[in-house]
């Protein structure tokens, strides 16, 4: 059940920003389409790759414009805290990060 909301969460977004942290340059252009971007859970591509940048939030659309052939996950969490510092009542906000990928053969 978890692989199948965290995978939810990859393909559709699941936040209401997006960050990216450019670690490197794509070797190729922009994808036209989300889908055309690989998503890997476990490991890394076997294949030549470079990092290009890490993403939190609607993964594949924001690596399709960025040029990423692929996201790594590297990590799915949760931070937890109070509303602006005005309610004793805390909310939590779901985090997932990974790497964007550009192959390089």
């Amino acid at each position: 059940m978890a692989v199948l909301l965290t995978l939810g969460f990859l393909v559709g977004g699941c936040g209401t920003t997006v960050t990216f942290t450019r670690i490197g340059y794509a070797a190729g252009a922009p994808k036209s389409s989300p889908l055309d971007v690989d998503i890997y859970l476990s490991d890394p591509p076997q294949r030549r790759h470079r990092d290009v940048g890490l993403l939190e939030a609607k993964l594949r659309a924001r690596g399709a414009e960025h040029g990423c052939d692929a996201m790594f996950v590297k990590g799915v969490g949760s931070n937890t805290g109070a509303t602006l510092g005005l309610s004793d009542h805390p909310s939590s906000t779901k985090t997932i990060t990974a790497t964007c990928i550009s192959y390089t053969d």
